[in-house]
């Protein structure tokens, strides 16, 4: 297993189960990450790819301006280019139609999974099923939106349109100041620190074997049931499958096959606050700014932005900047003491906005199980099960099917 991040340690589980050794390697400690430092949302209502024609809109109008929610930083860069023009080319309605009922349902099988983890021994990641308030200031927010929850309601998905007061009889413990919502109470919330360390531990009690520090440079297929990880620290690693789940830099790995998976960075801010007196008991999401605010037990969370920055390390202090000025905005009385951490991680953005998941090439016994965007988190256990299935029953995932090579041309 490449990769130590939610995905990876959900394929584990899976894997461990049905009796399979696995040894996962990652070029960090396994303390930090994308997995660690998210808003920690578990959400059925998230069906809609990024990939859709209302993001591509938004996005045209977002990316020059340095504040907004979706930025790409301007640069001469083939690749970036490259992935753009595949972006816009599966940006069509029929592509959310197709895509709509795969997330849905990954999204509530791992919603189902976490619900049952959290019941076992050695488990309590704050998990809460309280739903999650998609929160709006403008009329113009609240039609589209709108179109977005009639979606949800043909999928079966259980939403309610809430007026200004409606939102505020629902959510007492603090003072709103927005035109409405639609809330989906199917839709959960957990503290995804505290889930990464008790499935490392449970994962490490179990046997799997945990090697830090080990950045994977090339993978060489010896046949059709075998392949080595060589890694930058000179370790080899011989395996039957290798199973990539490294995020964003999963493309630049595949590179060492001689083959191209296209995919940018999305890279996002998380300020996480200890003191706060501002304390929501319904995680929300601003609309207008995509700000996500989600309470996690005596802690606070406060995300955004989606920043294509070709893996950039500063902190942009105006991101930070406009995150924190939009929560007053929707929560007037809201007093955010200074972070305890700012945060930030780098979101695995495929350029159709669907997970890659499946065999790199029929009989390969590489598997790729990254490309989930902001959903880490809410899609990994319904990721780990495919990955099992296609390695115990040789069977492939539906979602597999669109690992196809017109993906990556």
């Amino acid at each position: 297993m490449i990769g130590g991040g939610i995905v990876g340690l959900c394929c584990a589980y899976y894997l461990l189960e049905e009796g399979i050794p696995v040894t996962i390697i990652d070029k960090g400690d396994f303390s930090d990450g994308c997995s660690h430092g998210n808003a920690g949302m578990i959400v059925p209502s998230h069906f809609i790819p990024l990939a859709s024609p209302g993001i591509m809109a938004k996005g045209i109008q977002w990316m020059f301006q340095k504040k907004s929610p979706f930025y790409i930083r301007p640069r001469l860069d083939m690749e970036l280019l490259r992935w753009l023009w595949l972006f816009d080319q599966s940006v069509s309605h029929e592509h959310v139609v197709e895509s709509a009922p795969l997330l849905r349902d990954m999204h509530q099988e791992s919603k189902e999974f976490y619900v049952a983890l959290n019941t076992k021994p050695g488990f309590d990641f704050h998990l809460k099923e309280k739903g999650i308030l998609m929160l709006y200031q403008n009329e113009e927010t609240g039609i589209e939106e709108e179109e977005t929850a009639d979606m949800a309601y043909t999928l079966g998905i259980e939403v309610e349109k809430l007026s200004h007061n409606a939102v505020q009889q629902l959510e007492r413990s603090v003072k709103l100041d927005v035109r409405g919502a639609f809330y989906y109470p199917g839709d959960a919330h957990l503290h995804p620190g505290k889930l990464m360390q008790q499935l490392i531990n449970d994962l490490k009690s179990r046997g799997v074997n945990f090697l830090s520090g080990h950045e994977a440079e090339t993978i060489i297929v010896l046949n059709k049931d075998a392949c080595q990880i060589r890694c930058k620290s000179g370790q080899i690693i011989q395996t039957g499958n290798a199973v990539v789940a490294c995020g964003s830099w999963s493309s630049h790995l595949m590179k060492t096959t001689h083959r191209n998976m296209p995919m940018q960075d999305g890279k996002g801010y998380a300020m996480t606050f200890t003191e706060s007196t501002f304390k929501p008991t319904i995680p929300s999401i601003l609309i207008e700014p995509r700000v996500a605010i989600t309470p996690m037990g005596d802690e606070l969370r406060v995300s955004g932005t989606l920043e294509i920055s070709g893996m950039d390390d500063k902190i942009q202090k105006h991101k930070i900047q406009s995150i924190l000025e939009a929560v007053p905005k929707f929560y007037p009385k809201a007093n955010l003491n200074p972070a305890d951490k700012i945060w930030y991680g780098y979101r695995p953005l495929s350029p159709d906005g669907m997970p890659y998941i499946g065999r790199w090439e029929e009989q390969s016994p590489i598997i790729v199980a990254t490309g989930h965007a902001m959903m880490g988190t809410s899609l990994a256990p319904a990721t780990g099960r495919m990955i099992k299935d296609m390695i115990v029953n040789k069977e492939s995932s539906k979602l597999s099917l669109k690992l196809k090579p017109s993906r990556f041309s």
